[in-house]
This record gives C-alpha cells, sequence and structure tokens, in this order.
C-alpha cells in the first residue's frame, strides 16, 4: 500500500473519530495503516484547500508493507 499525498481525503482519524480531509501523521500511518491528524480534520476538500496553503499541501510517496 502506498500514500501519494500528505492529507487525506474523506479518511477517518483514528483519534477524534472525525472523517474528513486532514493532514496526517506519516510515520504513524507507516506503522499502523492508521491515519491520525495533524491538523484540523475538515468536512470536505472545498473547505480542506480554502483553510491550507498549496505550500503545505505536498506529493509524497510512502510504502506500507502489508500487515501480516
Amino acid at each position: 500500500m502506498a500514500c501519494l499525498t500528505n492529507y487525506t481525503i474523506q479518511c477517518r482519524d483514528v483519534v477524534s473519530g472525525e472523517t474528513g480531509c486532514f493532514f496526517f501523521d506519516q510515520s504513524h500511518w507507516q506503522r499502523t495503516g492508521e491515519f491520525r491528524a495533524t491538523s484540523a480534520v475538515y468536512p470536505n476538500l472545498e473547505a480542506f484547500y480554502a483553510n491550507t496553503s498549496h505550500d503545505e499541501r505536498q506529493s509524497i510517496y510512502l510504502e506500507r508493507a502489508a500487515a501480516e
């Protein structure tokens, strides 16, 4: 499994239980496969883009080994 951006689109934050768009803890995801928000959880992509900057949103490539 791989992630291509440093943010989620309509995923569940494991801490708050909210579903939405948010920046996530990349190392936590690589260890557990869970998305843990490091920003506010926005209800949709439009709100996320309106409240974050292009410089904050990054393309990335992270891999995670499949669970055994």
